[in-house]
């Protein structure tokens, strides 16, 4: 059957989605918003929104019926979305409100991923992929990314196009929590894949990390940079980066000291862009139950970060995305909850210098809601998320700067 699972911090959720907030700050939105028609169908979920390297855009969702998922995607053309097309589907998946399928999209191919249930542990789920080499025009059987044989939580996935049509794939990997230890904790690993889904490389960036917030990468001028929610023996809980360079890791470091000590996981990753040597990272956190999402940026390829601006505080529940535009301006996701939830960007020129702010929908606090995904494309944001007013079904908008 299928497994739906929320968070395993779900007391902790409905304390950070109960605080009371005001209206968000900001000038009146000059984005010029258009909804879009959906492709995905009635009962559908957990979209992400993707572009390639021409800028073409892809969405991929969940729809689900009682006896099975099914993960599918459509790609955007000047007149509509195309046929929706199936990359798996499955009775034994993991489906999960904040960590859920990705797909990656380049001139050589497609990748994407799903979790699908290895053993009877409520968290022993594995990371299950399938490769779409563009010289073969079919989908590769599916795959296990991870080669630890053991039954225990592998997932929020990120990935990114690499060199010569490789993947680099980025995960959260338990298999330190299962090996007898009791102080065995969450890590953080990342392997190259080549078109095949053949493992080409793998590595251990962080031996202890926050259990279940999301993963990020972008790819710089001079290489990939993740970042990520680390995990210190105080229960300090703060954004982390590291980078390849030349072949090896750079020793993770914190973005900003935020300090946010906190015995259990907030679900709330960072979200990380890149273009050329300008990178920008935008983060939640809630120090002295005070709710800020904030934003640092780099333009020496992640070597060296700003300080950071904060976007909003205290009127904020955090699930940010970050995107650069052609124009180097920055774009922040986030959800505002003063009044229900709203699906909010805030945009930034290359300075820092706040510029406006666009209310995109009416959304939920609820874990339902899920994660809206942003993406951009020369100089317009695209959007998507679920629309649980009736029927879950997943949105599509487009805002114009």
């Amino acid at each position: 059957m299928i497994r739906p699972i929320g968070s395993p911090n779900a007391a902790l959720l409905v304390f950070l989605f109960a605080w009371s907030f005001g209206f968000a700050s900001g000038a009146a939105g000059q984005g010029r918003l258009e909804h879009l028609p959906s492709p995905a169908p009635s009962n559908s979920s957990l979209s992400r929104v993707v572009a390639n390297e021409a800028g073409e855009i892809y969405l991929s969702w969940v729809s689900q019926d009682t006896e099975q998922a099914t993960l599918a995607f459509s790609r955007l053309t000047s007149e509509d979305w195309d046929t929706p097309k199936v990359i798996s589907r499955g009775n034994n998946w993991f489906v999960n409100w904040a960590d859920f399928p990705a797909l990656s999209v380049d001139a050589s191919g497609m990748v994407a991923h799903w979790l699908q249930i290895s053993a009877q542990g409520t968290y022993d789920y594995d990371i299950r992929a399938r490769f779409y080499p563009k010289d073969n025009a079919t989908w590769t059987a599916a795959r296990t990314i991870h080669t630890d044989g053991i039954s225990a939580e592998h997932g929020f996935v990120s990935m990114l196009p690499f060199d010569n049509g490789t993947t680099l794939i980025t995960w959260l990997d338990g298999r330190e929590t299962k090996q007898g230890n009791p102080l065995g904790a969450m890590t953080l690993r990342a392997g190259i894949f080549d078109k095949s889904g053949a493992n080409v490389s793998e590595w251990e960036l962080d031996h202890r990390v926050c259990d279940c917030c999301q993963t990020s990468s972008a790819m710089t001028e001079k290489g990939p940079i993740v970042v990520y929610r680390d995990r210190s023996s105080e229960e300090v809980r703060d954004i982390y980066a590291t980078r390849l360079i030349e072949g090896a890791w750079t020793l993770p470091q914190p973005l900003h000291n935020d300090n946010w000590q906190i015995a259990g996981c907030p679900v709330n990753g960072p979200s990380v862009a890149a273009m050329n040597e300008r990178v920008a990272v935008a983060w939640f956190s809630a120090k002295d139950d005070t709710p800020k999402i904030q934003l640092v940026m780099s333009s020496d390829s992640g070597q060296s970060f700003s300080d950071p601006i904060v976007v909003e505080s205290p009127n904020t529940n955090g699930r940010v995305g970050t995107v650069i535009l052609e124009s180097n301006e920055i774009v922040i996701s986030w959800m505002d909850t003063t009044d229900g939830a709203k699906i909010v960007l805030s945009r930034y020129d290359i300075k820092g210098d706040f510029l406006d702010i666009t209310e995109v929908a009416s959304s939920s606090a609820s874990r339902r809601s899920g994660f809206p995904i942003i993406e951009a494309a020369g100089n317009s944001v695209y959007v998507t998320w679920t629309d649980i007013s009736t029927t879950p079904q997943v949105k599509v908008a487009r805002v114009d700067y």
